[in-house]
């Protein structure tokens, strides 16, 4: 638990971030990218290895509880950028839960919350998933590439079409079909 407000200016406006990645992880332990539904199993203030600012750590877990994903959203920088991309995710954070504000971690404990996934990789580390985006569950929002049918089929008012669709699309690295 943390208290934000005291942390960040009365001055400082959250923006909400933007972009959309639909790669397909290779990885077998890792979440395929992508928007994704979930909750903030935890969320707290610490203080940087360097002890010269301070972040909110968020572990964000899918729905079914079988994976967990950490976020790490800077609001005390000497890094001006670095405070800026911090308070637009935590403004889409804001957003995406309803909130006008958030002044304490509390208030993102246990909350749905959807995420856009990517994949990372660092050099000498293994690939990890991490957080590109927040925004609020959507129930018309396919949770996976496979739904992309019934969900066009529903919109159009047509729950019990079984017909393939022809629309435009790209093979994906595994064939998986991804729509633009």
């Amino acid at each position: 638990m943390g208290n934000i407000s005291s942390l960040i200016g009365n001055n400082q406006q959250y923006i909400q971030p933007g972009g959309v990645d639909y790669n397909v992880a290779a990885n077998k332990n890792l979440l395929p990218t992508g928007w994704m539904d979930g909750y903030i199993e935890s969320a707290e203030i610490r203080d940087t290895k360097l002890g010269t600012g301070q972040y909110i750590y968020i572990a964000w877990r899918t729905l079914d509880g079988q994976h967990l994903v950490h976020d790490h959203i800077n609001i005390k920088n000497a890094n001006p950028v670095a405070v800026d991309i911090g308070l637009r995710t935590l403004g889409a954070i804001a957003r995406a839960l309803g909130l006008e504000s958030i002044d304490d971690t509390e208030q993102l404990n246990g909350r749905e919350i959807a995420v856009r996934l990517a994949i990372e990789e660092a050099g000498n580390w293994p690939a990890r998933n991490v957080i590109k985006a927040y925004a609020k569950i959507s129930t018309t929002r396919p949770k996976r590439a496979s739904d992309l049918d019934k969900t066009r089929h529903q919109i159009r008012g047509n729950e019990n079409c079984n017909q393939q669709t022809n629309f435009r699309s790209a093979e994906g690295p595994t064939g998986d079909e991804i729509p633009f």
